[in-house]
Formats: C-alpha cells, sequence, structure tokens
C-alpha cells in the first residue's frame, strides 16, 4: 500500500499529470525568460561597468540602454527643459505636416471623383442614375418589408443582386456598386427607425408586456437597450450588404465602366492608395500602399527636421554623456537651426555605402536560397536578416570610438566564404576579394559588434523602432551615447580609448 500511494505523491509533487507537468514546466520556463529579461532591462541601474552575462540579458540590455542614459539625463532640469522644448516643436511641425498630407489626400480624392463625374458622358450619367435608381427601388422594397423576417430576406436578396448585377454590366464600378448598396441598406433602417419614432409619439406603439406578479419595475432601460440593438442590427445589415457585393464583384475588374473612368482605373491598377475611411461607424484603414506612402513621406520630412535642427540633438548627446559618466564626443557649441553641409555630405556618402555592402551580399544569398527552394520565404528572411546585421554595425558606428577599434580578423562573412573552396569557381572566383575590400572601410565597427553582438542587436531594435516617425526626434540624441557606453565596456577596447584620451579627428557619428 505504502509503494502504491508513493506514485500520485510523487505526481503531486512533480506537477501532477503528465499534462500538469507540462503546464508546471511552461510556466517555469516563462518565469525564468522573464527573469532573464528583467534582469537585462535594469542592469543599468544594479551593476555598472560591465555587461550582463547570458544572451538574453545583454539583448535586452541593449534595448533598454537609451532609455536608461534618456532617465538620467533628463533628470537635470535644465536638460529636460531643452530636450522637452526641442522635440515638442519637432513633433509638432511632423504632425502639421501629416494633418496637411492626409487632408491633401482626402480633398484629392473628392475632388478626382468631382473630374470624374465632370467629364463623364450624358450616357454613362444617365445609366449609372438609372441604376442608382434601381438600388434606391430595392432599399425601399427592403423598408417596407421591416418586421416580416420573410419579406425581409427577399428583399434584402434583391437588393444585393441588383448592386451585383449594375457592378458586372458596368452601370457602375465595382466599389461604387458596393456602397451604393451599403448606402441603400443604411437608409431602409434609419427610415424604418424614423417611422418606428413617429408612430411611438403618435401614441401607435404597442405597450410593453406587463411585469409579472413579483418582478422588479421596468426602469427605462429596456427600451433603451432596445433601441441601441437595432441600431446595431441597422449596422450589421448595411455591413453584410457591402460584404456580399464586394464578394461577388471580386473578379470583375474595377475598370468595368464606361467613358473616362476606364483609363482612370487602368492608371490606378496595381498600385491603389486608398485612404483610411469610416463608414457607418466602422474605420477601415485603407490598402498599405496608402500608409507606406504616408509613413515614407513622413519619415523624408522627419530626416529633414532632424537635419536643420540636429545642432540641438548635439548638445543633448554631449548632456547625457557627461551626465552618465562616458567621455563626450560632441563639441561644446551653441546650437542654431541651420543646415550642416559637411555632415550632410558624409551622411548620404555614409547611406551609400551601406547600400553598396548590403547589395554585394545579394549573390551569396541568392546561392544558398537554390537549396531552400521549397522554402518561398528564404531569400526574404536571409536578406532581412543580412540587413539587420548591416543596421547593428551602423549603430554601433554612430560612436565615434567604433572606427578606432582594433580590428584582429577579417569579417564573419569572408571568413565563412573563405572557408567553403567549393564556391570559389568561376564566375564567384574573386567575389570575396571585392567583398572584402569593399568592408575594409568599416572593418572597425564590424570587429566591435563581432564580439558583442547581442547588446548590439538590442540597440539596433531600439533605434530601428525608434526610427519610426515621430519617435526619432525623441531617441535620436541617445543611441550614439549609448553606443559609446557599449564600446567603453569591451575587453579588446585600448585603455586610452576607454577612456576618451584618443578620438578620431573626423565626426562619424550621425
Amino acid at each position: 500500500m505504502k509503494g502504491k500511494d508513493f506514485k500520485p505523491l510523487q505526481e503531486e509533487k512533480d506537477g501532477g499529470t503528465p499534462s500538469g507537468r507540462g503546464d508546471s514546466q511552461g510556466r517555469n520556463f516563462a518565469s525564468e525568460f522573464w527573469g532573464e529579461v528583467r534582469g537585462g532591462a535594469e542592469h543599468f541601474q544594479s551593476t555598472k561597468g560591465q555587461l550582463p552575462k547570458g544572451r538574453i540579458r545583454q539583448f535586452f540590455y541593449g534595448v533598454a540602454l537609451p532609455f536608461h542614459i534618456a532617465r538620467v539625463t533628463l533628470a537635470s532640469p535644465a536638460v529636460r527643459a531643452t530636450y522637452v522644448k526641442v522635440t515638442a516643436l519637432q513633433t509638432a511641425f511632423l504632425l502639421a505636416i501629416a494633418a496637411g498630407w492626409a487632408f491633401h489626400e482626402f480633398d484629392g480624392d473628392k475632388e478626382e471623383k468631382r473630374q470624374e463625374r465632370k467629364h463623364e458622358t450624358p450616357e454613362a450619367r444617365a445609366t449609372r442614375e438609372q441604376a442608382q435608381a434601381r438600388i434606391d427601388q430595392r432599399a425601399k422594397e427592403l423598408e417596407a418589408a421591416k418586421g416580416d423576417p420573410a419579406a425581409m430576406k427577399k428583399a434584402l436578396t434583391a437588393l444585393i443582386e441588383e448592386a451585383v448585377n449594375a457592378g458586372k454590366a458596368g452601370d457602375l464600378p465595382p466599389s461604387e456598386a458596393a456602397t451604393a448598396a451599403e448606402d441603400a441598406a443604411d437608409e431602409a433602417a434609419a427610415a424604418a427607425e424614423d417611422a418606428k419614432e413617429e408612430h411611438k409619439g403618435a401614441g401607435q406603439e404597442p405597450r410593453a408586456a406587463e411585469p409579472q406578479a413579483g418582478s422588479e419595475p421596468n426602469t427605462g432601460e429596456t427600451a433603451s437597450d432596445t433601441e441601441d440593438a437595432e441600431d446595431s442590427l441597422g449596422d450589421q445589415i448595411s455591413a453584410i450588404v457591402r460584404a456580399e457585393v464586394e464578394e461577388a464583384l471580386r473578379d470583375v475588374p474595377k475598370a468595368n465602366a464606361k467613358g473616362p473612368r476606364i483609363q482612370k482605373e487602368r492608371q490606378k491598377k496595381g498600385f491603389n492608395v486608398d485612404a483610411p475611411q469610416v463608414r457607418n461607424g466602422v474605420f477601415f484603414l485603407g490598402s498599405w500602399e496608402f500608409w507606406a506612402l504616408f509613413f515614407g513621406s513622413l519619415s523624408a520630412v522627419q530626416w529633414i527636421v532632424v537635419a536643420l535642427s540636429r545642432d540641438y540633438h548635439t548638445v543633448i548627446s554631449r548632456e547625457a554623456s557627461l551626465a552618465t559618466g562616458v567621455p563626450p564626443e560632441d563639441p561644446d557649441i551653441t546650437p542654431h537651426v541651420r543646415l550642416n553641409v559637411p555632415w550632410l555630405r558624409a551622411k548620404l556618402q555614409r547611406r551609400w555605402r551601406a547600400f553598396l555592402l548590403f547589395v554585394m551580399g545579394m549573390p551569396a544569398i541568392i546561392l544558398l536560397c537554390i537549396p531552400l527552394c521549397w522554402f518561398p520565404r528564404s531569400f526574404t528572411l536571409l536578406s532581412g536578416a543580412w540587413g539587420f546585421w548591416w543596421l547593428l554595425v551602423f549603430t554601433a558606428a554612430k560612436s565615434d570610438r567604433a572606427w578606432m577599434a582594433p580590428v584582429t580578423r577579417p569579417p564573419w562573412f569572408v571568413r565563412v566564404w573563405s572557408a567553403l573552396p567549393a564556391l570559389h569557381g568561376w564566375p564567384l572566383r574573386n567575389y570575396v576579394a571585392r567583398l572584402a575590400r569593399r568592408a575594409e572601410g568599416v572593418a572597425a565597427p564590424i570587429a566591435v559588434v563581432e564580439r558583442q553582438p547581442w547588446v548590439f542587436a538590442g540597440l539596433a531594435l531600439t533605434r530601428f523602432v525608434g526610427s519610426l516617425p515621430p519617435f526619432r526626434c525623441f531617441t535620436r540624441p541617445f543611441i550614439s551615447v549609448a553606443s559609446a557606453h557599449l564600446i567603453g565596456l569591451d575587453p579588446a577596447q585600448p585603455p586610452a580609448l576607454k577612456s576618451g584620451e584618443a578620438t578620431p579627428a573626423h565626426c562619424a557619428g550621425d
């Protein structure tokens, strides 16, 4: 008996059943992982002067480092006032540009539709009006069928069929056919609600059922809940109508219309910038092309704003270096709003160099994708990893100290390629030599990242997220200081470089 009781007791001790043990192991793993994340994020506060142990801790140490530097820097009221003033003005300017861009996009879309209607032929206009009239007639039938489920279903089907036929016949473009059907269904539901309100005001509304004995009296919430439910039902019906019409017209060409509209739709084929819209209380995000164009334009404006106000970021970066004990790399200057032409030239040269380094890796990535042809996204993943690697390198390069770091061996990709003699034949015989020559200019930052890849991966992630508008205005002054802080923790750095006694003559940072 004693031996029989041991197994359940042992199972209870280990977590019970196998599924219970699995849950316990999962909780333990989550707890340990969270401990690693928290330990890395809080390492700057707890232990200074050395990197945390473990890759996860180092990664999140790099992620959190700019925020710790910002917290220490902004503890000074004078620096905080300057920082808030600069970032507020930069953000306000960006938001004003974004608002103007959005309003121009919406007004342009409305003006475009007005111009299309203006150049529409009389025949096309008559056909459009007839199709719209037929859809409105089906909407009236739907309104009249309110309260009769069978008739309502029949009228709803007729409304959808009318809109689909108008789209397929070319009387209306597919998108307008779906919108017209949705608006008609919404107007029918609204008209039915108005009629119900009129009956209620005239005292013709049937009385609600009398409360049963012992039940609490109605406090008026039932009527309100009923009205909300009916409004929700009207929105659901209009949304269902639009979805059904769009599904039926999915294969119909967007240029299925008469007159000059065909040419206009052909111009938009393949790249449709559909702005966000609110229809019947539902917010539609719009197309990805719109958001790509929006954030691309905003990023360009943000870059111009930062370029003109770079002096103020330089002052904040210097204050951050002094506040955190890192020898400052930026000079003590009086900031002005200006365009620093030498900095702009160096910035463009570095961007061009980064682009060429990225492109130089494409032949190797294509070769690696050949045996991975069964995995369709192998090229996307490998090229993304290759691009992120160079983001790490140029994140480290934002500190001047990265350009003076000791280099003891070729970059890792040159070593890997050299170790594969089968790939050295024609036509890639001199590929590794050209790649090595191209990477010579950034050999020092590459060596820095190879010695501390995980912390710079975390810092690069923060830099990437912080580059999105308008976050760059807030994070940019602290990235170069964080990079200098990490380089100072590299044991391979010479003592003179750690103490800041030796600095490069040129401004390598951003």
